[in-house]
């Protein structure tokens, strides 16, 4: 066995040169959600260029694919989850585009080493994570029904095995007032604007009430025409999200109060809007993140706990409530660097960044491999997930 995980650090190293070019393509391209369409076919291709057979526009989602080797269908499956989307004006600020080359160089170089292994795995194209919801789009269409357990990495500033995800709803609001000109005539308007302003307000008056879990944060997509005109229209898009989901929906349910009584006071009209796919916590998988975090130790990486309060949502939680998943952070960069800047984006192409890159590619595809080749460790992972 010892040898065999050896051949396929060796094959992630002999992919290096490849997987630096897909990243550097990506970064070079970055596409939003669901308008990553170079970008999916540029990954597909390469895919299939390596012996996968690709279904583009898996689950009817235009800009995903579900990518397999000939003749696998076998259970336990194992998904590697790339993600590929990036920021608007940003770019790949999330890292995505390391995301992707990791999960497909961990696909194939396990691709080549399956000796042994009773099961099968798959490389998942999962679109639109930064708002979108790709994942659960495939989930709900399901692409995720066979799949037993699911792995990707995720680049940050720190070194972290695991840590949980905020439950997220997205909504928009938008008030509706009369116009007027503001200087000769504002008694006559309603103001719109003011009673977005109000509800921003009224939001940070609510934080004082809220659990320290709680997060609410929002910005203004339309404000108004122009300075002597009362807008008698605005319009804003918000997140809501907390570690429990019960507890969003206590959360969601008093920030819709802020809205009406911000149009109350002002006499607007105001009107709430869900995003229809919501973003679950993640449910974690203790003992898949116990494999990584040996390959972690094993690598030399220095490991850090994840600090309380510094959590962002996923579409991953979805899919972790629905099968076993894994979500380690790998550092590429200092801790004085953002997440979701300019500032992360230019560090994937660090070198820094591309062997964190090719370690995440390893430690995938060698803790896939355990999970593949021992049915004790299948078993226990099925059996805390059931658990859980």
């Amino acid at each position: 066995m010892e040898e065999m995980k050896q051949q396929i650090i060796q094959e992630v190293d002999g992919l290096a040169d490849e997987l630096y070019t897909l990243s550097k393509q990506l970064y070079e391209n970055p596409e939003i959600a669901f308008q990553e369409y170079q970008s999916c076919e540029t990954i597909s291709s390469y895919l299939e260029g390596k012996g996968f057979e690709v279904e583009r526009k898996a689950g009817n989602v235009e800009t995903a694919f579900y990518a397999k080797l000939p003749g696998q269908e076998t259970r336990p499956k194992l998904a590697f989850l790339a993600e590929y989307d990036a920021l608007p004006k940003i770019g790949h600020g999330c890292g995505h585009n390391l995301i992707a080359a990791a999960s497909v160089g961990a696909g194939i170089a396990l691709s080549r080493h399956f000796e042994g292994i009773d099961g099968s795995m798959v490389v998942v194209g999962t679109p639109a994570e930064e708002g979108g919801g790709g994942k659960v789009m495939l989930i709900d269409a399901g692409v995720f029904d066979d799949v037993d357990a699911a792995v990707m990495f995720h680049p940050g500033s720190r070194n972290i095995v695991g840590s949980g995800s905020l439950g997220r709803i997205k909504f928009t609001a938008e008030f509706f007032g009369k116009t007027s000109h503001a200087a000769g005539s504002p008694f006559e308007g309603l103001n719109a604007l003011d009673a977005m302003i109000s509800f921003f307000a009224n939001i940070g008056l609510l934080r004082q009430q809220l659990r320290d879990e709680a997060r609410v944060h929002g910005v203004i997509k339309h404000g108004g025409e122009a300075p002597n005109v009362i807008p008698d229209y605005t319009s804003a898009e918000f997140y809501v999200r907390a570690l429990n989901r019960d507890y969003v929906d206590v959360v969601y349910e008093k920030v819709c109060n802020c809205a009406k009584g911000a149009a109350l006071a002002t006499g607007t009209e105001v009107k709430i809007t869900n995003y229809p796919l919501r973003y679950e916590p993640r449910k974690r998988s203790f003992e898949l993140e116990s494999i990584f975090q040996g390959y972690m130790e094993e690598f030399g990486l220095d490991i850090e706990e994840p600090e309380p309060g510094r959590m962002g949502s996923t579409d991953l939680g979805n899919l972790s409530q629905k099968l076993p998943a894994i979500h380690p952070n790998l550092s590429i960069m200092d801790t004085d660097i953002a997440g979701h800047s300019v500032g992360m984006a230019e560090a994937t192409m660090t070198p820094r960044g591309q062997k964190a890159m090719l370690d995440a590619a390893k430690m995938l595809a060698l803790t896939a491999y355990d999970y593949l080749s021992s049915k004790d460790i299948q078993a226990k992972v099925a059996e805390e997930f059931q658990r859980s």
